[in-house]
């Protein structure tokens, strides 16, 4: 239903196109990407199944957290899509008190920026400052969860790595000592002890295969994490763009001029936000004279209503006595002389 507008009340301002691009080409990036290392993976298929069963349960792990990790990320960066969609519909809405609920990436956001019943939406320069913090916050929480999924995968991959150099060093130390017990200090002792810790050496070489795929992993994504900041980036500063597009004063505060006095553009700006705070003001005392003088009406009608209904119970009181006398003084004539 469109908003209705007082003869006196000024027209609302053209609204201000919201032009929100969404993470669709980050997102495009991300799984290129990541087809990209599945294609390298399969095509040394036989060389990394080899190193994963070197240590299958710290492996095992390393790869179910990357899974995690990358499924995390790709939601970090499409999150953005339905709250840059909410946004255009916002923007666009004759009554956006009929929108869905918005996303919870910008739900803050979208309490604040609830339009004032008079069909535009009106920040201060203060207000644009919450609203960026909030959404500023709210990402940097997702990117820290992001970073935390890459130190982790490095530190699984040292942890594989040193348990499997712990499991190589008891294996030789084992070698040894079998073949220390049975010597006799010939050549063939060499021999065997070389033949005894020739499995252990090799062994060695898959040991690392946990820091592999560790860093591997991490190596995902950091790449996955820094195309989805660039997607919440940009998202950041269209909302920037479009606040600052709409709010009354400019967001960088009173600036001075050389000989130390407040610039003229900031004086002219904080006036204007003035203006506005008094055209609001005054129209919200409009409405409350109205909604006066309507309710002083409402008592009228009713205190009229009411002398009405109590005169003519009056009058029919009157009537009853007038009554009763007259039949009071026909007794009296019609008595004994």
């Amino acid at each position: 239903m469109p908003t209705k507008y007082s003869d006196d009340a000024p027209p609302p301002p053209p609204r201000i196109s919201a032009r929100f691009t969404g993470p669709w080409r980050y997102v495009i990036w991300m799984a290129a990407f990541v087809a990209a290392v599945a294609i390298l993976a399969a095509l040394l298929y036989a060389p990394l199944r080899e190193a994963f069963e070197a240590n299958v349960a710290i492996n095992g792990l390393i790869v179910f957290v990357l899974l995690v990790g990358v499924v995390y990320v790709f939601n970090q960066a499409l999150v953005i899509g339905p709250a840059a969609s909410w946004l255009v519909k916002f923007r666009n809405a004759v009554a956006p008190a009929d929108l869905p609920p918005p996303p919870s990436l910008i739900a803050p956001m979208a309490s604040m920026i609830a339009d004032t019943g008079e069909g535009r939406v009106r920040l201060s320069a203060a207000s644009v400052r919450t609203v960026l913090d909030s959404v500023a916050a709210r990402m940097a929480e997702a990117g820290q969860m992001t970073r935390y999924f890459g130190r982790l995968l490095i530190f699984l991959g040292l942890l594989g790595t040193f348990w499997g150099l712990l499991m190589v060093i008891s294996d030789i130390g084992g070698a040894v000592r079998e073949v220390t017990a049975t010597a006799t200090g010939g050549e063939g002792d060499v021999m065997r002890l070389m033949a005894a810790i020739e499995n252990p050496l090799q062994g060695m070489g898959t040991a690392f295969a946990s820091s592999l795929f560790g860093l591997a992993g991490s190596l995902v994504i950091g790449f996955l994490d820094l195309q989805a900041s660039r997607a919440q980036n940009r998202f950041y500063n269209e909302i920037e763009e479009w606040l600052s597009s709409i709010s009354r004063v400019a967001a960088a505060g009173p600036s001075t001029t050389g000989e130390g006095e407040v610039s003229a553009a900031y004086v002219g700006a904080l006036l204007e936000q003035t203006a506005d705070t008094l055209e609001r003001l005054s129209h919200t005392l409009e409405k409350h004279t109205r909604d006066l003088e309507t309710a002083l009406s409402r008592i009228a009608q009713d205190s009229a209503a009411s002398q009405q209904e109590a005169a003519r119970a009056l009058r029919d009181e009157i009537k009853v006595l007038v009554r009763a006398i007259e039949a009071a003084a026909r007794l009296g004539r019609g008595g004994p002389n």
